[in-house]
């Protein structure tokens, strides 16, 4: 039962913000399971591929593959080469870094776009998102969160986006980003949980996908967008003063 709740509780996060996946299912499997925090990292892993790739039905036609795959490929490789430098940082100045980001990322979220220049975009994507996802990459590695709570400004301030069109190639690039990390852990994720457990949380997913549809038929998409907002305000909020406590 607790794997499905955790499966529901990530899914619906992950399907309203397109971020907070691991930010949210770490604390679950430590307060519900009493894992460590090493385990929780890996478990996490699994929710959020979970999330992800259940929330990318439907939507996967929407995600602009082509950022997706720079995004993903610039994470990935960054994220592996920066790691030196990690240990070479203070908390102080990750918390710093992470607050200043947060500050920005809720900022990017609830201000009015502007129209895209359509022209622009097209010749500097694949530029533009090589750069930003090696950015997003060093990022994570740093303070250890990063996901979406990063891409979705990014994707809205410097590809145009709006919130809604972020949110799908947001979804894939944590896809791809998370179950890369999560193939080269497998072994680990495999004596940590079972194919039984992995099915549960699966259902969960599958459970929180068919009831954001279901809201979002009824609530319509001026509120669904205020719901949006707000979630990802919090989670936001959430993730600056996480990174400040264990800063301290």
């Amino acid at each position: 039962m607790i794997y499905i709740i955790i499966g529901l509780i990530v899914g619906i996060i992950m399907g309203l913000t397109g971020a907070g996946g691991a930010l949210i299912s770490i604390p679950l499997f430590i307060n519900f399971l009493n894992t460590s925090l090493k385990e929780a990292t890996v478990l996490s892993l699994v929710a959020v591929v979970l999330g992800t790739a259940i929330n990318l039905m439907g939507q996967l036609s929407r995600a602009n593959k082509k950022i997706v795959i720079s995004f993903g490929l610039a994470g990935v490789l960054t994220n592996y080469f920066s790691l030196p430098l990690k240990a070479q940082i203070p908390d102080g100045l990750i918390a710093g870094i992470l607050s200043i980001i947060g500050i920005y990322s809720i900022r990017s979220v609830w201000k009015k776009n502007k129209e895209p220049n359509t022209q622009e975009n097209k010749s500097m994507m694949i530029p533009k998102a090589l750069l930003a996802g090696s950015f997003v990459g060093l990022l994570t590695t740093l303070t250890g969160l990063g996901g979406g709570v990063i891409l979705i400004p990014i994707l809205i301030n410097f590809f145009g986006n709006s919130y809604d069109k972020a949110l799908p190639t947001s979804l894939g690039t944590i896809l791809i980003i998370s179950l890369t990390s999560f193939i080269l852990q497998s072994t680990t994720a495999f004596e940590l949980i079972t194919f039984s457990q992995l099915s549960l949380m699966a259902a969960g997913s599958l459970v929180a996908f068919i009831l954001l549809k279901l809201i979002i038929r009824k609530v319509g998409d001026q509120k669904i967008l205020l719901i949006r907002r707000i979630v990802f305000t919090a989670v936001t909020i959430y993730s600056i003063i996480s990174v400040i406590y264990k800063a301290i």
